[in-house]
């Protein structure tokens, strides 16, 4: 039996959800895989799947904000492999707010010794799409957990992989995308997603 979970602005997800004192949220960037079936699903070792939704079938804008959002996820994703506050895929993809609560929870772990583990795949659908704003919603798969780097030992609370809603807002910076805002539900999905 679940618990419904409060949304939380998100930092990116899960290594600590968004905010990420309370967990490391992804929302995260790497996720080049996506649930197989909607949510109820993931490849088999939570390995990465192509996108069952491919960007040829949308327009460009369209496929252009969901390729900035995995972008986002993936740096989230690497820079949090050394909690780097520097990595420069961060400033690549990410404009403030979320750049400084990314930084700020990535310094946290820094002096602390922690880093992270683990992956998510993602499922994003285009919710929103302005000239200049957009909206990506998400039902991410997160197995993604905080760990000494030292030891390699689990921080607690350890978090069991499961699946979090997310909401993103990304901007048009000059050309490209950029992931300004993140919020997370943790464990739990939009209904019907």
């Amino acid at each position: 039996m679940s618990t419904l979970r409060t949304r939380v602005p998100c930092a990116m997800t899960r290594f600590r959800h968004p905010a990420w004192p309370l967990r490391w949220v992804a929302a995260s960037l790497v996720l080049v895989a996506l649930v197989a079936a909607g949510c109820g699903s993931s490849a088999p070792g939570g390995r990465r799947t192509a996108d069952s939704t491919t960007t040829t079938t949308l327009n460009p804008t369209a496929a252009a904000v969901l390729a900035a959002y995995r972008a986002g996820w993936a740096a989230f994703e690497h820079a949090g492999l050394t909690s780097n506050i520097f990595d420069p895929m961060l400033t690549a993809t990410m404009v403030d707010p979320l750049l400084q609560q990314v930084r700020r929870n990535l310094a946290g772990d820094q002096v602390n010794g922690i880093v992270a583990r683990g992956t998510f795949v993602l499922h994003p659908h285009l919710q929103t799409l302005t000239s200049t704003t957009a909206t990506v919603v998400d039902c991410a798969y997160s197995t993604s957990i905080l760990v000494y780097a030292k030891t390699g030992k689990p921080v607690p609370p350890i978090t069991k992989p499961e699946y979090d809603g997310v909401e993103s807002t990304l901007v048009l910076v000059g050309s490209a995308w950029r992931v300004s805002q993140q919020s997370l539900t943790e464990g739990h999905c939009a209904p019907g997603y």
